[in-house]
């Protein structure tokens, strides 16, 4: 039986490559929004960024805090919810709760190791530029695979995709990108197609019953780049308020060049915007 192709391609993706033992980077990517510009807000992709030996400690310290508030650890960490105390957040609508499970989310999302990439879409502005949904889809995921891409090469390290599967249309997009990639390499700065298959490895599609915690925390950072965003567009949010707890994380989990790379290495990160505004 002939595979389809989304499938077929996933596969070729999927290639293993021999070296020296490098870091190795998870991206868990979230989309908040919809892409169609005819319908006015944002559309962002949220990449969490994480080295994949603190992939388990991510998971302990989330289910700690879930089993300390619920009891059990299937509770899905989502922003919408959870700043309108809304299904299974219900709860936090008790000031005092809210208050200490506010405190133990930050020193979570502040201790725990990852980095934060985002592509953002004001659709208003895609509108007027004659942009449709298939280009919203095409610029947003080329352009976060090319942010990631830069991201390993600052720090010599290898990664992977991992993206909860929407559907065969919006899903092909990032497969697209990788192939042009792996196939074309980078034009600015020049690296080439040998280089970026020495840094790829995979491409990966989840169901949203994989309750992965490194996407619920891209899911919560997704809400804190439409808070930025607003931000710098001079629209404040109340003192102690979730946004404004969400606005201080995201400037810190934001990925930055590493203290150890070198100023060649730095190149990359010039060339990169990890909070890319489009168009």
């Amino acid at each position: 039986m002939e595979l389809p192709q989304t499938v077929e391609r996933s596969i070729i993706l999927s290639m293993t490559t021999n070296g020296p033992q490098r870091d190795h980077y998870r991206l868990f990517i979230d989309e908040s929004g919809i892409a169609n510009p005819a319908i006015p807000g944002l559309y962002i992709l949220a990449g969490c960024s994480v080295n994949k030996t603190e992939c388990s400690a991510l998971k302990i310290l989330a289910d700690q805090i879930k089993f300390k508030y619920w009891g059990r650890t299937d509770i899905v960490f989502h922003s919408r919810e959870m700043s309108r105390c809304e299904g299974d957040f219900c709860i936090l609508k008790d000031v005092a709760k809210h208050t200490e499970f506010m405190r133990d989310l930050e020193n979570f999302l502040s201790v725990s190791r990852f980095r934060m990439l985002f592509i953002v879409v004001d659709k208003q502005k895609a509108k007027q530029a004659g942009w449709n949904e298939a280009k919203v889809y095409k610029d947003t995921t080329i352009s976060l695979v090319r942010n990631f891409l830069l991201s390993l090469l600052t720090t010599e390290a290898r990664g992977e995709m991992i993206i909860e599967s929407a559907s065969a249309e919006k899903d092909k997009y990032l497969l697209d990108a990788f192939a042009y990639f792996l196939g074309s390499g980078i034009v600015r700065p020049i690296v080439s197609y040998e280089i970026i298959q020495d840094t790829i490895t995979s491409v990966s599609f989840v169901t949203k019953k994989n309750h992965d915690t490194e996407e619920q925390i891209a899911d919560l950072f997704g809400y804190a780049a439409k808070l930025k965003y607003f931000h710098d567009n001079k629209i404040s949010f109340k003192n102690g308020s979730y946004e404004t707890m969400m606005l201080k994380l995201l400037r810190q989990r934001i990925f930055v060049v590493p203290a150890s790379a070198g100023e060649k290495k730095s190149v990359y990160f010039k060339e990169m915007n990890p909070f890319l505004v489009l168009p």
